[in-house]
């Protein structure tokens, strides 16, 4: 199994009985399963120190003695992990490799950088012969004692030769940096006018962030130690409910407005036409992903199973003449994968909502990897309550969020007096235009105003579809509005919702005041 949650943080010395308790309190409060201690003052680690400190559900660990009383890592692991695949030790650097039943094996890789700027160079470079050994899936945690940017520290001082030699690595590397939620730097010298800087970080792989898409990198409190501990949750995403997406590609397949319209027609019309359009939209979505699965089917696995048989065939060339029907599969199998791959990049760009690239300029890692930073980048981990308390479970901010806005908005009150318009002698002024009912053409012009590639409601239609469909819906659009005009609303419900954002006012937004909607 992999696991949930992984713990790093800078202790600075566990040769002490209340520091090593603050390490365990902080491991069983937040539940950790990788345990990435640097700095540990420690020439050497028992089982009975690791008993102390961790309990007896840590079997497994990983050590890197100090030298004198400076430097020492440590790395232990639960026991469901089960032992090491591999390990390496360096000179700043401990590395494991854990070997899951039913994942791939992925390395990483815990440091703790030296001070001196010719220790740096050597530990750099340390860090590219690690990752030459280290195959796969990688992941790099610790504190590096580098800063990456120059915004990694609250004042000018900052040696810019030594920041460019780290930003060449991670970027020779291919390196991600995993943002931090929560706090901006990680290391402060405790001063009245402290020097505050970004020391500690998550660094990974492409590879690794596709095993784990929803990885999470938090702060915890700083508690004994002028470093901040991180807190990365594998799994600490939470994934949405799952929602209609009407895919743009549709429009251009065989077969797409046969099976509108035939969705379209198959709910009867009732005396409410809010409830009849309702019953459409649901009936057109039932059909649409039934029609999409038997049309389009699973792209990523048919790209797949379509490269292994062209592989194959090809691997039978080399040795065979391949036969007529060989040949004729070989030769439709490769215009099939060029267009199962365009048919991909054009899904994956949909989703990223990188509108800036044309149809078919997608890179889809790229794309996966944008959508995957969205979804991490919108996703609010904690709320703090009046009270100070911090909120984490799903539940917990749900309930804090609903609260905050039902006291903003109040309630619905009769009023006691009223405003005799009449009597304020306003000029009158021909409104009638205005109680005209909507025609046909002026809904159509608005529908081509529409965004093509953007949903106008949760239902998940985007405008393409009602430029394409207009001539099959028309009739109950317009009935609808119909309705509106006239104010008869019984029903509109079924129609008329919409998803609240909440869109942080500052940076580092806490408090469910610090939001907007």
């Amino acid at each position: 199994m992999n696991p949930a949650k992984i713990l790093c943080w800078n202790v600075r010395g566990l040769n002490s009985r209340a520091r090593q308790d603050t390490v365990r309190t902080l491991i069983t409060s937040c539940q950790v399963d990788v345990v990435c201690l640097q700095e540990t003052k420690m020439s050497g680690i028992s089982r009975g120190c690791i008993l102390s400190l961790l309990g007896s559900d840590f079997p497994h660990w990983l050590e890197l003695p100090a030298i004198g009383a400076s430097g020492g890592i440590l790395v232990p692991w639960r026991h469901g992990l089960g032992p090491d695949n591999a390990t390496r030790l360096d000179t700043f650097s401990v590395s494991i490799q854990f070997s899951p039943a039913n994942s791939q094996n992925w390395w990483l890789t815990c440091v703790y950088g030296p001070q001196g700027d010719d220790n740096k160079v050597v530990f750099l470079q340390e860090l590219r012969d690690v990752r030459a050994a280290c195959i796969g899936p990688w992941l790099v945690l610790g504190d590096f004692n580098l800063i990456a940017r120059s915004e990694d520290k609250n004042n000018g001082l900052v040696n810019r030769a030594m920041v460019g030699r780290f930003r060449r690595l991670i970027n020779d590397l291919e390196l991600k940096d995993l943002p931090l939620i929560g706090r901006k730097y990680t290391w402060s010298n405790q001063q009245d006018s402290p020097t505050l800087v970004k020391l500690d970080r998550v660094l990974c792989s492409t590879s690794w962030e596709q095993l784990f898409t929803n990885c999470l990198l938090q702060s915890c409190a700083t508690d004994g130690s002028d470093h901040c501990p991180l807190l990365l949750g594998l799994q600490d995403v939470l994934p949405g409910k799952a929602r209609f997406h009407f895919e743009a590609f549709w429009t251009k397949l065989e077969g797409f407005q046969e099976t509108v319209a035939t969705a379209w027609a198959s709910e009867q019309v009732s005396h409410c036409p809010f409830d009849t359009l309702a019953r459409k939209f649901r009936a057109t979505v039932r059909s649409l992903q039934s029609w999409s699965q038997k049309k389009v089917g699973h792209v990523n696995s048919q790209l797949a199973l379509a490269r292994e048989v062209l592989h194959q065939l090809e691997i039978a060339q080399d040795s065979r003449v391949l036969s007529r029907l060989e040949l004729w599969l070989k030769n439709k199998l490769k215009p099939h994968c060029l267009a199962l791959s365009s048919l991909q990049r054009t899904i994956a760009r949909s989703r990223s909502r990188i509108t800036w690239l044309s149809e078919g300029d997608a890179n889809t890692a790229l794309f996966h990897a944008h959508a995957r930073h969205r979804k991490r980048k919108n996703f609010i981990s904690r709320l703090t309550n009046d009270s100070g308390v911090v909120l984490t479970k799903h539940e917990e901010k749900e309930q804090n969020i609903f609260e905050f806005y039902s006291n903003l908005l109040g309630k619905n009150m009769d009023r006691e007096v009223t405003v005799n318009l009449t009597e304020l002698d306003m000029p009158s002024l021909d409104l009638t235009e205005l109680e005209t009912p909507f025609s046909e053409q002026e809904v159509w012009k608005t529908i081509n105003l529409l965004p093509s590639d953007k949903a106008a409601g949760p239902d998940g239609f985007i405008g393409k579809f009602y430029k394409v469909c207009w001539q099959i819906i028309k009739v109950d659009i317009m009935a609808a509005l119909s309705a509106v005009w006239s104010r008869e609303f019984d029903n509109f419900e079924l129609l008329n919702s919409a998803f609240i954002t909440l869109l942080p006012k500052k940076e580092d937004a806490s408090n469910i005041k610090d939001y907007r909607i």
